[in-house]
C-alpha cells in the first residue's frame, strides 16, 4: 500500500518442503464418496420416478435412464477436471461470472427463457434444457476465490475487500430471485458468506450485513403470495391445506419407514400422495424404503464428502486453493442443509434438489464438475497442515524483515541489509574493473600514428647505418663501447617516438571524442588539403 505500512507474506513462510509441493494422486476418499452418492441416486431415482413416469405416459425408467447419462457426463468432466490443475482457473474467473451473468439476464427476457414449473429458469430447446443458475453457483464460488485472492491486502478494509464480493453476490442473487428461484437465490447467499467467512474477512462488517439484509428477504419472501403461504406453511403445518400438503406427506413417508424400511421399491408415497417424488422431496421416498439406518448412513456419506472438502480447504498449498475448495465444499453443504431442513419441516420448503441424489440433469452436472475442482485442489495438498494460516498472512514491514532475517541465518534484519549491500558493492565493482576502455579516433590519427613509427623505426636505421661506418676503420679496438652506444641511442630513439605517438594519439582520441562522424570527416578533408598527394577518401567513416 501507499504508506508501505504493511506487506503480504505467502508461502514464503513456509518450510521449503510445503513450498516444493509436487503433483501427486487425488483424493481418494473423495473420489469413492462421490461414486457411491451417483449410484445412489440412480438407483433412487428409478425407485422414486417409476409411478410417475407411468403416469405421464412414459417408459418406467425414462427419469433413471436420463439420471444414468448425465451421471457418466458428469463423472467423465469429473476426472478431466480433476487432471486440469485448478490455478488455471483463475485468471479465467471474471470471464466466467460476466458469462454467467448476461445467461442469467437471458433466461428472464420472453421468448428465450423456457418457464415450466412455475418459474422461468431454463435456456434451450426441446428436451435439452439447462439451468444457468446451477451454473451460477460454481462460478461463483470460483470468482470469490479470485477475489479474496487478489484482494487479500485489503481484508481489512470493508470498501476494497470485502464489498465488491458482497456486490456480485446480491447481483447473482437478484437475478435469481427474478426467476423465481428462492432455494437457488438463497444458496447463492449461503455459499458468497461462507466463502467470506473461510476467506479471513471480518465478522463485524458480515454481521451488520447480514443483519441489514434479513428484513429485506423477509420482505421479498412476504411481497409474493406462494412464498407467504410456504413461510405460513411452515410455522402452522396443521391442519392440513394446499400448502402444507406436500410437507405432511413427507413427514408420512418418513414415519412409515421404521428402522429399517418398506424395502426398495416398496414405497407408498411415491405412487400419486408426493406431487414430485423424484425431485424436492426424494429423501422421504428414500427414507421410507431403507428406514432410518439407510437415513443415516446416507448422512454420514454426505458428512465425509463435506469433511474431506474442507480438509483438502486446509491442507492446501496457497491461498487461491484454499478458498476455491472452500466454495466448491459449501455449494454441497447448502444445498444438502437447505434441502433436508425443508423436508423435514425445519425450514420453509424452498425447492432445492439434494445434491447427486435427486434427478436433474445439470444439478449433478454441475455437481461432478465441482467435485472434479475439488479433486485438482487435492492433488497439490500438503502432507503436514501448517500451525497458522500463512497462505497470505498481513504483517509489518519490521516484522517480515526480521523473519527473512533468521531465516536467512542472520540475528537482525540490520546484518541481512549490510550482506546485502556488501555483496551488490563487490558485484558493482567487478562490473566496472571488467569494462573495457573505450576506444576513440578515426582512420586518420591511426594512420598518422602508423606513419609515426614507420618514421622511428627508419630513423633507427638509419643512425646505426652511420654509427657502423664511422667506426668501420678502427673496428677491432673501439668494438664493444660502439655497440653500446649504438644500442643505448637506439632504445632512447625508440622511446621517445613511442612517446610522441602515444601522446599524439591520446590528445587526438581526447579531442575528437566529442565530434560527430561529419566534424571528424571535415577535419580529415582539411588534413588531407595540407598534406599534397593524398589520395585517402575523403569522407570514410570509422573503421
Amino acid at each position: 500500500m501507499a504508506s508501505n505500512s504493511s506487506l503480504i507474506v505467502g508461502h514464503c513462510l513456509r518450510k521449503v518442503a510445503h513450498l516444493q509441493a509436487e503433483r501427486h494422486q487425488p483424493d481418494y476418499i473423495l473420489l469413492f464418496t462421490v461414486v457411491i452418492l451417483c449410484a445412489v441416486g440412480v438407483v433412487t431415482v428409478y425407485s422414486a420416478s417409476t409411478y410417475f413416469a407411468l403416469d405421464s405416459g412414459l417408459a418406467p425408467n425414462h427419469y433413471a435412464v436420463r439420471q444414468l447419462i448425465a451421471s457418466f457426463l458428469g463423472l467423465g468432466l469429473m476426472f478431466v477436471a480433476a487432471q486440469i490443475s485448478y490455478t488455471v482457473w483463475y485468471r479465467w474467473a471474471p470471464r466466467f461470472m460476466f458469462g454467467v451473468l448476461m445467461l442469467l439476464t437471458l433466461v428472464l427476457i420472453p421468448g428465450i427463457g423456457i418457464s415450466k414449473l412455475g418459474g422461468r429458469r431454463w435456456l434451450g430447446h426441446g428436451s435439452f434444457t439447462i439451468q444457468p443458475s446451477e451454473f451460477a453457483l460454481i462460478v461463483l464460488a470460483l470468482y470469490l476465490a479470485f477475489f479474496f485472492s487478489k484482494q487479500v491486502a485489503f481484508s481489512d478494509d470493508f470498501r476494497r475487500g470485502l464489498l465488491p464480493a458482497l456486490v456480485v453476490t446480491g447481483l447473482n442473487f437478484g437475478l435469481v430471485f427474478l426467476e423465481p428461484d428462492m432455494g437457488t437465490a438463497l444458496t447463492l447467499l449461503g455459499v458468497g458468506l461462507i466463502v467470506a467467512i473461510g476467506s479471513g474477512a471480518r465478522l463485524k462488517p458480515l454481521l451488520i450485513f447480514i443483519g441489514a439484509a434479513f428484513p429485506v428477504l423477509l420482505g421479498l419472501a412476504l411481497g409474493s403470495h406462494y412464498r407467504s403461504s410456504r413461510i405460513t406453511a411452515f410455522l402452522h403445518p396443521f391442519p392440513e391445506t394446499a400448502s402444507t400438503y406436500q410437507l405432511l406427506q413427507g413427514w408420512t413417508a418418513i414415519t412409515n419407514g421404521g428402522l429399517f424400511g418398506r424395502g426398495f421399491g416398496m414405497s407408498i408415497e411415491k405412487t400419486g400422495y408426493l406431487p414430485v417424488p423424484h425431485i424436492d422431496f426424494i429423501f422421504p421416498v428414500f427414507v421410507e424404503e431403507w428406514g432410518v439406518v439407510g437415513a443415516v448412513a446416507l448422512l454420514a456419506v454426505f458428512g465425509v464428502l463435506i469433511w474431506r472438502g474442507f480438509w483438502i480447504a486446509r491442507h492446501a498449498k496457497d491461498r487461491f486453493g484454499a478458498v476455491l475448495a472452500v466454495g466448491l465444499t459449501s455449494i454441497i453443504t447448502v444445498g444438502t442443509f437447505i434441502n433436508l431442513g425443508a423436508v423435514t419441516g425445519l425450514l420453509p420448503v424452498t425447492g432445492i434438489p439434494l445434491p447427486f441424489i435427486s434427478y436433474g440433469g445439470t444439478s449433478l452436472v454441475i455437481s461432478l464438475l465441482a467435485m472434479g475442482m475439488l479433486l485438482s485442489v487435492s492433488r497439490y495438498t500438503l502432507d503436514e497442515m501448517p500451525e497458522s494460516d500463512e497462505l497470505a498472512t498481513v504483517i509489518e514491514v519490521s516484522e517480515a524483515r526480521e523473519r527473512l532475517a533468521a531465516r536467512s541465518g542472520f540475528a537482525t534484519a540490520k546484518e541481512l541489509s549490510k550482506q546485502r549491500g556488501a555483496s551488490v558493492e563487490r558485484l558493482r565493482k567487478k562490473r566496472t574493473s571488467n569494462k573495457r576502455p573505450p576506444t576513440h579516433g578515426t582512420w586518420r590519427a591511426s594512420d598518422e600514428v602508423a606513419a609515426t613509427r614507420t618514421k622511428s623505426s627508419k630513423g633507427r636505421t638509419t643512425r646505426s647505418t652511420a654509427n657502423s661506418s664511422a667506426a668501420r676503420g678502427s673496428w677491432s679496438s673501439t668494438r664493444s663501447s660502439g655497440k653500446t652506444s649504438e644500442s643505448s641511442r637506439s632504445r632512447s630513439s625508440s622511446s621517445q617516438s613511442g612517446r610522441t605517438s602515444d601522446r599524439n594519439s591520446t590528445y587526438r582520441s581526447t579531442n575528437q571524442s566529442s565530434m560527430t562522424w561529419r566534424e571528424r570527416n571535415q577535419r580529415g578533408q582539411q588534413v588531407g588539403r595540407d598534406k599534397p598527394g593524398s589520395k585517402k577518401s575523403l569522407f570514410r567513416r570509422d573503421r
